[in-house]
C-alpha cells in the first residue's frame, strides 16, 4: 500500500510540474505580444492548458495552475506590487478552470465534450464565455487596485481579457484534449496509416491553406472567411487532432499576420483590430469543432445502426412488432443521414475539382517528358542519316565519272553491258538519282527542324525562370499544331476542315525572363482553341489566326492571339478563367486549360491575360508580361 501510495504521488508531482512550467512558460510568451495597458494579449494560451488539464486531471490540477500563474509574475516582474497583483490573478486563474470543467462535466456528464454538437455548444457556454469571466474580473480588478491601469480603462481591459481567455480556450482546450484522448496513446498506428493515405490530399489542403494566409494575413486582403472552408474540408477528411491543429496553426497566422501588421483585421483602433480578430478565431474554431461532433455523431450513428441491423436479424421472426417500430426508427435516421450526406457530396465535389487540377499538372508534365523522350529518339537517327547525305552524294559523283571516263575510254562495250544499261535505264538514273538524295535531305531537315521544335516547347531543362525568345515558343507551337492548321484532326488521314491562315505580326522583342516550358502550354491552349473556335463556325470564310506581339513602354512586352470564329457571349468571358468551367462537350475539355493558363500568366510572371470578345466578330487573347521577373 506503501508503495502505491508513493507511485501516486510521484506520478502526481510530476503532472502538476509540467503544468506549471508548460502553464507558466506560454504565459511568458503571452506576455510578449501584451498591445493593451495592464500586460493583457491577444490570446491567453494558459487559459485553454488550465481548462483542459483539470478536464482530464481532474480538481486535484489545481497547485499547478496557482504556481504557473503565480509564477509569471514572479519571473516577469517580481516588484512587491506586481507580485500581489500575481497573488490576487492566480487565484482567478485557477477558480476559472474549476469553474468552467465542474460546468462542463455537470451539464454534459463527459470530460471530453466534443462527441456531439450539444456538447461543443455547451463547452463553448460555460467553459469558455461564462467561466471566463471569472477571470478577467478578477484579474482587471487586481490592476486597477494595483495603480497599473486606471478604472477608466476597466471596461475594454476587461473585454480584452475576457476574449483573450475565451479564445485561449476554443483553441487550446480541444488541442490539448483530442491529443491526450486514451484512444489515440493506446494505438497510434491506424492513425499513421490514415495519414500516409490522405497524404497527397493534406499536401492540396496545405497549398490552398498557405494561399488564403499569404493574401489575408500577409497582404490584408479581406478574404480571411475563405479558411472557413478550409477547415471544414478538414473537419470532414482529416483526423480529430488534425483539425485541431489546423484551428491552432490559423489562429497562429491570423494572430501573426496582425501583430506585424499585415492582415485584414488592422483597423485605427486597437481595440476593433483585436476584437475582429478574436471574433473571426472564434467563429472558425466554433463552427469547426461543432462540424467535427457531428460527424462524430454521424460515425456513432452509423455504428448503431449496424448493431441494430444485427439485432433485428436475430429477432426477426419472433419480435415482429419491435421490427415494426425499430424500423420507424431507422427511418427517420435514414432522412437524417440522408440531409448529413448531401453535404457530405457537396464536399465530395470540391475535392474531385481539386483531384481533377493535379491529375492535369501531372498530365502535363508527363506529356513534357514524353515529347522530350520522342524527340531524343528521333533526333539520333536523323542525325545518322543526315550525316551520311554528303558522302553518299560524294560517293555517287565518283562512280558517275568512273562510269563515264570508261563510255569514254571504252567505245563499243561488251553487249552484255549494253543490255544490262538498257535494261537498268542508266541514263534515268544518272539523271533522277541526285534528285532522290536532294529529297532524302529535305526530308532530313524537315524531321529535324520537327525534333527541334518538339525540345523547344517541351523545354525540361528550363524548369526555372530564364530568359528566352518568345517568338521561338510560339513558332514550336505552330509547327506541333501544323496537322490541325491544315485542316486535320488526331489521326485521321482526311480533311475534317479547310486550312487556317496564320498571320504573323511580330516586333523586335528583347529576350524575355519567363517560364518556357509553361509560356509553351499557354500558347498550346490559347492556340488550340483559336483552332476550335474557327472550325465551329458553318460560313465558308477563310479561317484566319493573327499573332502579333509589340513592346509597351520600356518594360513590358504585349503577345495576342486573334482569330475570327464565332466569338463569345459576355454571361461566358465572365466565367471564362474559371476553373472547370468549359463550352465544350462532355469528354472534350474539362475546363483547366484557360484557368492554368490564367494562373501562369498572373500568379507565376505578375503579368495579366485578358479575354476580348464579340459574337460573330471573333476573340483576342492578349498576353502583357514583364520583361524581367523580380
Amino acid at each position: 500500500m506503501k508503495g502505491i501510495v508513493t507511485r501516486w504521488c510521484r506520478e502526481d508531482f510530476s503532472a502538476i510540474a509540467l503544468i506549471a512550467v508548460s502553464y507558466c512558460g506560454l504565459g511568458l510568451l503571452g506576455l510578449h505580444l501584451a498591445t493593451l495597458p495592464g500586460e493583457v494579449t491577444p490570446i491567453w494560451v494558459p487559459a485553454g492548458i488550465g481548462l483542459a488539464a483539470v478536464l482530464l486531471g481532474g480538481a486535484k490540477i489545481w497547485p499547478a495552475i496557482a504556481l504557473g500563474s503565480f509564477g509569471i509574475s514572479v519571473l516577469f516582474n517580481p516588484t512587491p506590487i506586481s507580485l500581489a497583483i500575481g497573488a490576487l490573478t492566480s487565484i482567478g486563474n485557477t477558480l476559472t478552470p474549476l469553474c468552467g470543467a465542474t460546468l462542463i462535466y455537470r451539464f454534459t456528464g463527459t470530460r471530453y465534450p466534443f462527441q456531439k454538437a450539444s456538447e461543443v455548444f455547451k463547452f463553448a457556454a460555460l467553459g469558455a464565455v461564462f467561466s471566463q469571466g471569472i477571470s478577467a474580473t478578477i484579474g482587471v480588478s487586481a490592476l486597477c487596485l494595483g495603480g497599473w491601469v486606471p478604472w477608466s480603462l476597466f471596461p475594454p481591459l476587461w473585454v480584452t481579457w475576457w476574449i483573450s481567455n475565451v479564445t485561449g480556450v476554443l483553441i487550446v482546450t480541444p488541442l490539448i484534449l483530442t491529443w491526450a484522448t486514451p484512444g489515440g496513446k493506446k494505438n497510434p498506428h491506424p492513425l499513421l496509416l490514415r495519414l500516409r493515405r490522405l497524404l497527397p490530399e493534406l499536401c492540396g489542403w496545405l497549398l490552398l491553406f498557405s494561399s488564403v494566409v499569404v493574401l489575408a494575413f500577409w497582404r490584408a486582403y479581406p478574404v480571411e472567411y475563405l479558411m472557413l472552408p478550409l477547415t471544414v474540408w478538414a473537419a470532414f477528411r482529416f483526423p480529430k487532432r488534425i483539425t485541431t491543429m489546423a484551428i491552432a496553426l490559423t489562429t497562429a497566422m491570423a494572430i501573426t499576420g496582425t501583430l506585424l501588421e499585415k492582415s485584414s483585421f488592422l483597423r485605427p483602433n486597437l481595440t476593433e483590430s483585436l476584437l475582429l480578430l478574436e471574433s473571426f478565431i472564434s467563429v472558425i474554431a466554433v463552427t469547426t469543432l461543432v462540424l467535427m461532433a457531428v460527424i462524430e455523431e454521424r460515425r456513432y450513428a452509423i455504428l448503431a445502426l449496424q448493431q441494430a441491423n444485427e439485432h433485428l436479424e436475430s429477432r426477426v421472426l419472433e419480435r415482429t412488432r419491435e421490427l415494426s417500430q425499430a424500423n420507424e426508427e431507422l427511418q427517420r435516421k435514414e432522412l437524417n443521414l440522408q440531409e448529413k450526406a448531401q453535404s457530405l457530396t457537396l464536399t465530395l465535389q470540391e475535392l474531385r475539382q481539386t483531384q481533377a487540377q493535379l491529375i492535369q499538372n501531372e498530365k502535363m508534365t508527363s506529356l513534357g517528358h514524353l515529347v522530350a523522350g520522342i524527340a531524343h529518339e528521333i533526333n539520333n537517327p536523323i542525325s545518322f542519316i543526315y550525316s551520311n547525305l554528303t558522302p553518299a552524294t560524294e560517293y555517287a559523283t565518283d562512280l558517275l565519272d568512273l562510269l563515264a571516263l570508261y563510255e569514254t575510254i571504252v567505245v563499243e562495250p561488251p553487249p552484255e553491258i549494253e543490255d544490262l544499261a538498257e535494261e537498268m535505264d542508266l541514263e534515268f538514273i544518272k539523271d533522277d538519282f541526285f534528285k532522290l538524295l536532294d529529297s532524302m535531305k529535305s526530308g532530313a531537315d524537315r524531321i529535324h527542324q520537327i525534333v527541334l521544335s518538339l525540345r523547344n516547347f517541351s523545354r525540361l531543362d528550363e524548369a526555372e525562370i530564364k530568359s528566352v525568345n518568345i517568338h521561338h515558343g510560339i513558332e514550336s507551337t505552330l509547327l506541333i499544331l501544323q496537322h490541325r492548321l491544315a485542316g486535320f484532326y488526331s489521326d485521321e488521314l482526311e480533311r475534317n476542315s479547310p486550312p487556317i491562315r496564320i498571320i504573323k505580326d511580330y516586333g523586335d522583342l528583347p529576350e524575355i525572363q519567363c517560364l518556357a516550358g509553361e509560356m509553351n502550354q499557354v500558347f498550346m491552349t490559347l492556340l488550340m482553341n483559336a483552332i476550335d473556335a474557327i472550325q465551329e463556325v458553318e460560313t465558308q470564310q477563310e479561317g484566319i489566326i493573327k499573332i502579333s506581339t509589340g513592346l509597351l513602354g520600356d518594360e513590358t512586352v504585349e503577345i495576342s492571339i486573334s482569330d475570327n470564329g464565332l466569338g463569345m457571349p459576355l454571361e461566358v468571358q465572365r466565367k471564362v478563367f474559371d476553373p472547370f468551367f468549359t463550352t465544350k462537350p462532355v469528354g472534350k475539355s474539362v475546363g483547366l486549360g484557360l484557368y492554368m493558363s490564367y494562373e501562369t500568366i498572373v500568379q507565376k510572371h505578375k503579368g495579366q491575360l485578358i479575354c476580348c470578345s464579340e459574337q460573330g466578330v471573333g476573340t483576342t487573347f492578349k498576353m502583357i508580361l514583364p520583361l524581367r521577373q523580380n
